[in-house]
């Protein structure tokens, strides 16, 4: 899911907007506040926290660097443009699937990652904000069909519909890159403001805000279940399990323009990506974009054959 929109489709600001002003119809106090915020305060501070997610440049770790086990530091690319055959424990911060584990176990990674922020959020001063944010980039994007997909009823804005497919990332698509590789397909970058998966993230993202606030003052315990009787139907598996899609096989592609084509409620859209755009992964993933170690300039490319493909089978970049 992209950052932003441009008022025909929706990005991750409008949503995140959208999910604040439904919270503040429902539960701002008689002063119009929430934590001390106004509506607009809270809205422009949990979007710059979501927004940290999407950071193109960053530096730290990535530990079981290609399924080896080993932990190799990097500098340069951000953790958004990091192929999942690379760093598989980035994913779950963008819904998406580690090529090495199964679905049930990516799933179960995602909804974790997404607790163990609200969690540390409920339990700190200074970094309440910032972790509301990286949830709530999370849960968005379980819903844009780059990063997974569910039953059918997402279409129609049913924020509880299950998954049934997590998809896995590799930059290099964006420029004829290991495209056998990346199941992150960028014809669902665009959906229409009014489209069932946008209708159903913002939905999905003022119940976890509103189950954050309903349970903000209470126990740890108290809020743990608070939390989890709230989010547990957002990110549930579908009846026939959750599937990696690894590969677009000539499968995966007739499944996506079908979604594509019920989430535009036409013909499926052509992918056009923006020259800025194609610039800007062109410069992360060229090899020597990445500085600090010979890793990270690797970044979208190492790892080939480390995992084989099992399962038959997010702008650019993920977001």
């Amino acid at each position: 899911m992209k950052q932003h929109g441009d008022g025909h489709w929706h990005g991750h600001s409008e949503v995140t907007t959208a999910a604040v002003s439904r919270l503040y119809a429902h539960l701002s106090g008689p002063d119009g506040r929430i934590m001390g915020l106004s509506r607009a305060e809270y809205a422009r501070a949990l979007d710059k926290a979501q927004a940290l997610k999407d950071r193109v440049y960053g530096a730290g770790l990535i530990r079981n660097f290609a399924n080896t086990g080993l932990t190799v530091p990097y500098a340069g690319p951000g953790k958004t443009v990091h192929s999942a055959w690379v760093n598989g424990a980035a994913q779950r911060e963008h819904a998406m699937a580690d090529p090495a584990l199964s679905g049930p176990e990516n799933l179960a990674l995602i909804r974790e990652y997404i607790a163990e922020n609200l969690a540390a959020a409920h339990g700190s001063a200074d970094q309440e904000m910032i972790r509301l944010g990286a949830a709530s980039h999370a849960l968005q994007d379980s819903y844009s069909g780059a990063h997974a997909w569910r039953e059918d009823a997402v279409y129609d804005g049913e924020p509880n519909a299950p998954i049934t497919t997590l998809h896995v990332f590799d930059p290099g698509h964006a420029v004829g890159l290991n495209k056998n590789r990346n199941t992150h397909s960028d014809e669902f970058d665009k959906p229409p403001a009014e489209s069932g998966t946008v209708r159903a993230a913002v939905e999905a993202n003022y119940r976890m805000l509103r189950a954050y606030h309903l349970n903000r003052d209470k126990s740890p315990e108290q809020f743990q279940a608070g939390i989890r009787a709230a989010m547990d139907p957002l990110l549930t598996p579908s009846a026939a399990g959750v599937e990696v899609s690894l590969s677009p096989t000539p499968e995966w592609a007739t499944e996506r323009d079908r979604r594509v084509t019920l989430e535009h409620g036409g013909a499926p859209a052509r992918p056009q990506l923006p020259s800025d755009e194609l610039k800007r992964l062109r410069a992360v993933t060229a090899p020597t974009a990445a500085a600090g170690s010979a890793a990270a300039s690797s970044l979208g490319a190492a790892g080939r054959g480390v995992v084989r493909d099992k399962t038959p089978g997010q702008d650019v970049g993920r977001d």
